[in-house]
């Protein structure tokens, strides 16, 4: 069942339009939507939640347009980037008042209560205030408010920017915890992709203005749709090498690169286009194909290191599996994973899988 759907919803700002907007998100389901700041991922949770209306386009919950809903009638929940705490309110007062502001019987706020603060392990600080707590309890306390008000569907804008690195992990983790024990609908917004990727069912990439892509995360990563996607999503990120499809379509010769990159498949042959390939599809290599590499310098990150060398004349990330590398140690020679190239046109557009 469609939970939420924006068909063709449309805002227009002073210099910037959000849309048109086409969107389904389903029951239960855990949808990310990132990209970089300003291309209207906040936008869109409003648009959802009704503190923005859409000047053109629809909002649809489950079935019914929002057109004429208030924000109070649409049974949706948002946890804010700053959490939006009450701060002279406890834990407790914060958590409940959604139910007590619509009247709920004191049972239901009682067993409402129970059932959120043992699922969140917060029932030890529900006596403290927001200025009392630490980053991860009041993070907790905002989420047993959305949780308390049984929404058809909760809002997340950014909720762990403001968290150190470590206890962002454990709240991801915690995070789709809930959401799979509740099963209930989560929109997670961030502009950390690395963050959205690792929890979400399905993902929409923002750009702009426009969902540039939208699917599994494994798909936006494996294959995206476009230089722009691709731009957005790899930590480190994509190299590019601009170019020109051989006579014959099965290299990619580059003016940067001291010799052809043979392809796994024809493409237009003799058309100008683009190379992409991450840094973890650069390896080590000696052979014919091979490419000298000059390396410049190294980032150390235990598990692998982050080479940032000069292949050809451009500079070129490549990771290395569990290395210890020095800057000047040796120039080396590298090549293309050729089952994991990404090919675009001259317009920046993935070319298809099968070869032309």
């Amino acid at each position: 069942m469609t939970a939420i759907e924006l068909r063709k919803a449309t805002k227009k700002y002073p210099g910037f339009t959000l849309g048109p907007i086409d969107l389904s998100i389903e029951q239960g389901e855990f949808f990310g939507i990132f990209g970089p700041p300003s291309s209207g991922k906040t936008s869109i949770l409003k648009l959802i939640l009704g503190l923005l209306s859409q000047d053109e386009g629809q909002v649809i919950l489950s079935g019914v347009d929002c057109k004429n809903l208030e924000v109070s009638q649409r049974g949706i929940s948002m946890v804010f980037q700053n959490l939006a705490l009450f701060p002279h309110m406890t834990g407790r007062e914060n958590i409940i008042f959604p139910l007590a502001e619509r009247g709920a019987p004191e049972e239901e706020i009682t067993n409402r209560l129970d059932s959120v603060s043992e699922v969140l392990h917060v029932s030890h600080i529900l006596h403290k205030n927001p200025s009392q707590m630490s980053g991860g309890e009041r993070q907790r306390i905002a989420l047993g408010r959305a949780l308390a008000d049984d929404s058809r569907a909760i809002l997340l804008d950014e909720p762990i920017s403001a968290l150190d690195a470590r206890l962002r992990e454990n709240m991801r983790v915690e995070l789709k915890r809930l959401q799979r024990t509740n099963n209930q609908t989560f929109v997670y917004v961030s502009h950390d992709e690395e963050e959205v990727m690792a929890i979400s069912d399905r993902v929409a990439v923002m750009i702009d203005g426009q969902i540039a892509q939208a699917g599994e995360p494994d798909v936006v990563y494996n294959y995206p749709n476009s230089i722009r996607v691709a731009e957005v999503i790899g930590t480190p990120p994509m190299n590019f090498f601009t170019g020109t499809f051989s006579a014959d379509g099965r290299y990619f010769e580059c003016d940067k690169l001291t010799k052809p990159i043979p392809l796994a498949r024809k493409v237009r042959p003799g058309e100008p286009g683009t190379l992409g390939v991450r840094p973890e599809d650069i390896h080590e290599d000696a052979g014919d194909d091979s490419h000298e590499i000059s390396i410049s310098s190294v980032e150390p990150l235990g598990s692998h290191t982050i080479i940032n060398a000069e292949l050809g004349e451009q500079l070129t990330k490549i990771r290395a599996e569990g290395r210890i590398i020095k800057p000047g140690d040796h120039a080396g020679r590298v090549t293309f994973d050729q089952r994991r190239l990404h090919l675009f046109d001259k317009d920046g557009i993935r070319l298809p899988e099968g070869g032309e």
